[in-house]
């Protein structure tokens, strides 16, 4: 009885940890668009990040070290749209940035615990928050014209 029930908890826990859904550590998703990131600061524990394209075109997302002339960190690679990112592990204290690699106007705030192991999670996309809709979205005759420059 002693062997055997020592074989049933084993195939219960190993059950456990592959079951879908059962994770070890926690996860947030930041929302990633045409109009930046949703939420723009994410103020989370020292756990795992990962992006979510809810946009119409691909985004990537990467974080550069903060020294001059410094490598990516981080690169999401093209995410299609509804895409979701490898997951970074933030388990570093401190303030980092992260941008849209097209446009660096465009870029979301992680914030870690400093002085604490945890804090408060705000991490949340807003829901008022929607990406831009694409130009002519819904117009059953749209009319696209290109722009031309005269000089």
């Amino acid at each position: 009885m002693g062997r055997k029930g020592l074989l049933v908890a084993i195939s219960v826990l190993v059950v456990a940890m592959v079951a879908p859904g059962a994770r070890a550590y926690d996860v947030q998703t930041v929302e990633v668009s045409e109009g930046g990131f949703n939420p723009p600061v994410c103020q989370m524990n020292r756990e795992y990040l990962r992006f979510r394209n809810v946009g119409s075109t691909p985004r990537r997302v990467v974080w550069r070290s903060p020294t001059p002339g410094g490598e990516l960190l981080f690169d999401s690679g093209w995410l299609e749209p509804g895409q979701l990112s490898n997951e970074v592990y933030m388990g570093f204290p401190g303030t980092f940035r992260f941008e849209d690699a097209e446009d660096g106007e465009r870029f979301l705030i992680v914030k870690t615990p400093v002085y604490s192991a945890t804090w408060p999670v705000v991490c949340a996309p807003d829901p008022a928050r929607r990406p831009p809709s694409p130009p002519c979205s819904g117009a059953a005759h749209c009319l696209r014209v290109p722009g031309l420059a005269v000089d």
